[in-house]
């Protein structure tokens, strides 16, 4: 059934990016380039852009981030033409143009976004991210395009340079300006072959290969190397470098927007408190007024180097707001590489998940755990996708990636080290096994929870445990393990379910536990329960409901039961009943425990046949149990009328107990009485009757001598068959367990126990050493109930 949820208009105040937009260097940026006029229009479209930007309420970082690329290409043709747009190509004039009406896509698709009802955003959640990772890519495509006029202009240069006649190339002014970082302009000399228009050519060339400014120039221009212009991301970017012999193969030659950064622009702020994984080192500070995460690479330089590349083609591509998202790294001249992420101010999920244990509610914390699931395997099937990766290899990147969670409580994954792409993998599970792995380790005790709590004297310990062990039990019931990702996603759909009220301005009421269980219920997930072991044996029944006093006996045998709710037909369960049975024994110094299979008898009663061997001495373990087959029946009865129960008995509706399984382990003893006589071991083989001799060289028993020296021999004609007795056991209170030498059980005089085996007549004892009681029971929280 769908979770009913209202709606509520936020009313936060402008946060960050609102200042940054109205405050900061944007609007500069963007009004120095509108004094250009081929990219006058551009820059007024990426100026509404940035506003739309302050009415949008999901994604809203990816959309100022996709806002920053096309911000930063604006910002680099300018520094790159100042002073030459009279000269300006056409083909450049014509991909400025065709990078104008992208510009104006994204804007039309923003103002559709922002417009959008919450409900609607929400539902298009999906979409909404396929459009901005298509519109990376359309920006990806414009640089291309930038690349290919670059080209044209570059062949046309040198096809006029080698036509032109001598005297006309020293008639060219062979000095031009040459623009420096600071914006300074100096004279260069130019080669006698090189015109004005090569070189800003050339200027081109360097905004597309390398769009930020290098800190140091040359008093000479290099030639520019037109094969790099050409290349392509290809599946071999995403492969470690093996052995790379100069400097040069650690250059980044596409840069994809990102900027590069020496290390003395970034302000730090404190020192690391990341010492381990993926995002050792993090030191949180500000590059251009803006927040980042510097993630230096240190160590051997040759191996950080190797990492680094890695790393940096990976994240050029990788556009999801639950994966790092990188904004820039370092250039050529900085002595330790780094890159920077938008990530700031990360913490761990067990710190975040504890903290809200501590300060949220039951129902928030496992929302919160539900929506960590979600994300991480958007995130996970989207890298898949980006990355071509098997299956295998996508849970080797979950399972070894280090998560953290950013400023804005979002989860987000780190990259995998680099030994993961070199190992193959077999399991026999899928990937919603493996994320599920993820979010229950972070939990105490990796979500493990027999009972609610153990019993303490301090009631604040007792009530936080009982959150804890309530989380990890609706943690193990709500995060799916199949391997079909169509069924895990329908779950995910089920249980975080919600409806669109038509009232914009109406409240939102966040879920309540009681929600979020009702949905597990009609998804029939929730069919965990809590177990209590060492209880008085057929003591409870399937369906008794109870409480143990508070101050009671650690093993309720101070149960106190209220009623069951089967007899008094206050619910209907189907149940069932089962026995098993194992019988264990020493052999060659090793405990062995084989299957025992039971005959059925009227009356509930199980037959055990037992076959027992000279001198053998048995162990033998029945377990019997009566259980509720769907245990989420029992969670929703008690759900529902739990508090006009309670009510009734004078207690709290989360004391009360709910009995949904009982069963007992009793353990028999079997101990065989005959001796087995073996002949004098100082006999020779010449000692026995010649047709005795041939029996001899193998014992009973399996026992295998390699000689005949020392060889036990038993004398002939002994009882040495098994003897076969049955073993007779019931879950009735009221039946006494007793072995028999018949396959049938025998039936005691009133007011006397069964007869038990004559040990003097059939030469073995049989009796039982001990039983035990176990049981499964439900019980709520207190939050179930809350109004």
């Amino acid at each position: 059934m769908p979770l009913p949820i209202k709606r509520i208009r936020k009313t936060t105040a402008d946060n960050a990016l609102s200042v940054l937009i109205l405050t900061s260097e944007v609007t500069k940026q963007i009004a120095d380039i509108m004094q250009f006029p081929p990219a006058q229009a551009a820059a007024g479209v990426l100026l509404l852009v940035f506003e739309t930007i302050q009415k949008i309420q999901t994604n809203k970082e990816g959309c100022y981030r996709l806002a920053q690329r096309c911000l930063a290409m604006l910002v680099d043709i300018r520094d790159h033409m100042s002073d030459r747009w009279d000269n300006a190509p056409p083909s450049l004039l014509k991909a400025i143009s065709r990078f104008e009406e992208t510009l104006n896509s994204i804007h039309k698709f923003m103002l559709q976004e922002a417009d959008q009802k919450w409900g609607a955003r929400l539902i298009r959640k999906s979409t909404i991210e396929t459009s901005m990772k298509q519109y990376h890519t359309a920006l990806d495509d414009a640089a291309r395009s930038f690349q290919i006029a670059t080209l044209i202009n570059i062949h046309l240069a040198v096809g006029d340079s080698s036509s032109r006649p001598k005297n006309a190339e020293t008639e060219t002014s062979n000095t031009v300006g040459a623009i420096t970082d600071n914006g300074e302009t100096r004279e260069a000399t130019l080669p006698p072959y090189q015109t004005r228009q090569e070189v800003i050519v050339s200027d081109v060339v360097e905004l597309c290969t390398s769009p930020v400014p290098r800190s140091e120039t040359t008093d000479t221009f290099s030639n520019i190397d037109t094969m790099s212009t050409m290349s392509t991301l290809s599946s071999g970017e995403y492969e470690v470098i093996n052995s790379p012999e100069t400097e040069e193969d650690f250059r980044i030659t596409e840069h994809h927007g990102f900027n590069q950064y020496h290390q003395s622009q970034f302000r730090m702020k404190g020192k690391s408190r990341i010492k381990s994984g993926w995002w050792s080192g993090g030191i949180e500070g500000d590059i251009d007024g803006r927040k980042s995460m510097m993630l230096p690479y240190e160590g051997d330089r040759c191996v950080a180097m190797k990492r680094w590349m890695r790393d940096v083609k990976m994240l050029q591509n990788l556009y999801h707001p639950n994966l790092p998202q990188m904004v820039g790294y370092s250039n050529d001249e900085t002595p330790t590489p780094f890159i920077l992420l938008a990530n700031v101010q990360t913490r761990l999920p067990q710190a975040m998940l504890l903290d809200a244990v501590k300060n949220s509610s039951l129902a928030s914390c496992t929302h919160l755990l539900l929506r960590f699931y979600q994300d991480t395997l958007d995130a996970a099937l989207y890298l898949q996708r980006q990355r071509n990766l098997t299956e295998s290899k996508l849970q080797d990147y979950i399972e070894a990636a280090d998560f953290r969670i950013d400023a804005e409580q979002t989860v987000v994954m780190g990259l995998p080290p680099p030994e993961v792409d070199n190992i193959t993998s077999w399991r026999n599970f899928g990937l919603a096994h493996s994320i599920r792995s993820v979010y229950l380790n972070i939990l105490p005790n990796r979500g493990q929870a027999r009972e609610p709590f153990d019993s303490s004297d301090d009631p604040t310990s007792n009530a936080r445990q009982r959150k804890v062990n309530h989380l990890a039990m609706l943690a193990r019931a709500l995060l799916p393990d199949s391997d079909n990702l169509e069924v895990v996603k329908k779950r995910l759909q089920t249980v975080l379910r919600v409806t669109e009220e038509e009232d914009e301005e109406a409240e939102v009421l966040p879920l309540t536990l009681r929600q979020i269980r009702k949905a597990a219920f009609a998804a029939d997930v929730h069919n965990q329960s809590w177990f209590r072991n060492n209880i008085p044996p057929h003591k409870f029944s399937v369906g008794d409901l109870g409480y143990v006093p508070k101050g009671g006996a650690d093993d309720w045998t101070d149960f106190v039961v209220c009623c069951n709710i089967l007899e008094n037909g206050l619910s209907k369960f189907e149940t069932s009943s089962t026995a098993t049975g194992k019988q264990g024994a020493w052999t060659n110094r090793s405990y062995e425990r084989q299957n025992i299979s039971p005959f059925e008898l009227p009356g509930g009663v199980h037959g055990w046949p037992v076959a027992v061997l000279p001198e053998a001495e048995l162990d033998i373990y029945v377990v019997g149990e009566t259980l509720t087959e769907k245990v989420n029946q029992a969670w929703d009865c008690l759900l529902d009328a739990g508090r006009a129960l309670a009510q009734n008995h004078g207690v709290a509706p989360e004391e009360l107990i709910l009995i949904t399984r009982v069963g007992t382990e009793q353990r028999f003893k079997v101990r065989d009485l005959r001796r087995v006589q073996y002949w004098p071991a100082n006999m020779g083989m010449h000692a026995f009757p010649h047709h005795q001799q041939h029996t001899f060289g193998h014992q009973p028993f399996g026992h295998h001598q390699h000689s005949n020296a020392g060889m036990r021999v038993p004398i002939p004609h002994q009882d040495l068959g098994p003897k076969i007795f049955y073993l007779f056991t019931s879950g009735e209170k009221s039946f006494q367990s007793h072995f028999s030498e018949r396959p049938m059980p025998t039936p005691p005089a009133a007011g006397e126990e069964p007869s038990q085996l004559d040990a003097n007549k059939v030469k073995c004892f049989a009796y039982p050493t001990a039983t035990y009681g176990f049981l499964d029971y439900v019980q709520l929280h207190a939050e179930d109930f809350a109004d």
